[in-house]
């Protein structure tokens, strides 16, 4: 299996998604802005939206470059972000590197109720993956000193930029894998998700939401009720700096059979709450496309159609044992 391109300038091998070259710094192509043959919003144009994200047409801005980014690592791995329909910006951020058949993948949410959270999320993202590339073979503990990292990096915005950030603490939630053979390592905090899904069967959500249901279940509150509570999707747990004492939590397993990885942002699994529909939609996706890309984004096309209530992030990584 092949990985992304490499940087134009060095040749160094690209982390796929990622803004600049780990080795020479310079600017990387990343797929930021993809909005290509999109119709404009303003002026109805079939076709008028540039890569730039502005209409040929009417000239006005149709997209920000953060609107719907994607990260193609050909079969090893593939992701996509996008704004969704509802929200006025994408608030989601992502990172995805590959070094041969070596996966780095993270995805984090902006908490929508802090200020500057779509600014939260990209640093927690960036300073997460650059953190992975020197992971060690101890995954787990590796992966939770990138969010750690991430949480200090994150909980200094309140006190640079916008004075506003002071009193409403940019913040975000984050899971991160990492992918060595067929181990997979993972860590989270808050509730964005990681799933394995196997080639028959349920998924298996390897997270578990730092949410108040999630608590209150724990507690014994009927699941059905606690779900219902205007609460149930509240976090517990983000990084930012009024987010007290950080802990990742962490895990790892090995692939034994094929199946996908699949790390994804709520506006995603907020639509897919059972785990056979989520395996099913996942697996349609897979069969409907010709690559792993073009599954990602036939997973955020589903998310959007039922409401695009929520910015959506997806990221499928694959497994074939009898390859690996």
């Amino acid at each position: 299996m092949s990985s992304a391109p490499d940087c134009a300038s060095c040749a160094d091998e690209r982390a796929a998604g990622a803004a600049f070259c780990e080795s020479c710094g310079k600017p990387l192509a990343t797929g930021a802005g993809r909005a290509i043959g999109k119709d404009c919003p303003s002026c109805g144009a079939a076709g008028g939206v540039g890569d730039d994200g502005y209409c040929g047409n009417c000239g006005l801005l149709a997209a920000r470059p953060r609107d719907h980014v994607e990260a193609d690592a050909g079969p090893v791995a593939a992701a996509v972000t996008d704004r969704g329909l509802r929200h006025h910006r994408n608030e989601d951020a992502m990172w995805l590197a590959t070094r041969g058949t070596d996966v780095d993948v993270v995805v984090c949410d902006g908490v929508s109720a802090s200020f500057d959270p779509d600014v939260a999320s990209e640093a927690a993202a960036e300073v997460t993956g650059k953190a992975l590339l020197t992971a060690g073979p101890e995954l787990p503990e590796s992966i939770a000193e990138a969010i750690l990292a991430a949480g200090t990096t994150v909980a200094a915005l309140a006190a640079t930029g916008d004075p506003r950030r002071a009193t409403s603490n940019p913040a975000c939630t984050i899971v991160a894998a990492c992918v060595r053979g067929t181990e997979i390592g993972y860590g989270w905090v808050g509730d964005s998700r990681g799933y394995w899904v196997p080639v028959e069967g349920d998924a298996v959500q390897l997270t578990e939401d730092d949410s108040w249901a999630t608590h209150a279940i724990s507690l014994g509150v009927d699941p059905q009720s606690a779900w219902n509570d205007p609460k149930a999707h509240a976090i517990t747990a983000w990084l930012g700096a009024d987010a007290g004492t950080i802990r990742p939590r962490t895990g790892a397993f090995f692939a034994e059979t094929p199946g996908h990885l699949v790390l994804c942002s709520d506006g995603l699994w907020n639509y897919l709450t059972e785990p056979a529909a989520f395996a099913d939609t996942v697996r349609a996706a897979l069969r409907d496309s010709a690559d792993l890309l073009q599954a990602a984004r036939r997973l955020v096309d589903f998310a959007n159609a039922a409401g695009g209530s929520d910015n959506i992030t997806v990221a499928l990584v694959p497994f074939n044992t009898s390859d690996s």
